[in-house]
């Protein structure tokens, strides 16, 4: 009787810990935004942020980046935060596909303190073009691709 108590208690010890892992429960569900598909800010890059208009991220989506002469210096998906980076002097196109369009789907470019970046120029696909938003929101049309001038 003695023995099954003995592994009785060293099961529940066993499953109690099994969830311990490294680090502290500070740690614990902790994202820093990055997973494999987002592209790495590097020194003398820019980060900014894709996000919808209850101030949501808008993770996962899609972007190509150009460099001046043309030249593809990236080929990723915004972090799941919404993050994006680039080059300045980049032109950066955004597969916006599930996205309804503006004005029932707003989107907003903002930086890393949720302030809108205005005066980016941009183009759209479907035809929109212009300058973003005072509070970093561009027109766009459902399921469009906008490129824009960073």
């Amino acid at each position: 009787m003695k023995k099954l108590m003995i592994f009785v208690a060293s099961l529940g010890v066993m499953v109690a810990l099994s969830g311990c892992g490294g680090g502290s429960s500070y740690d614990d569900g902790y994202d820093d935004g990055f997973y494999d598909g987002a592209r790495q800010p590097e020194a003398a890059m820019t980060t900014l942020y894709l996000r919808d208009s209850n101030g949501f991220s808008a993770g996962g989506v899609h972007y190509v980046c150009e460099d001046p002469s043309g030249v593809v210096t990236a080929d990723f998906m915004t972090a799941p935060n919404g993050e994006f980076t680039f080059y300045p002097g980049e032109r950066c196109t955004f597969d916006l596909i599930g996205f309804l369009g503006t004005p029932g789907d707003p989107l907003f470019i903002q930086d890393d303190t949720g302030l809108g970046k205005g005066d980016i120029p941009y183009s759209c696909y479907a035809g929109d073009s212009g300058l973003t938003y005072p509070d970093g929101s561009f027109e766009y049309f459902q399921d469009d691709s906008c490129t824009f001038y960073l």
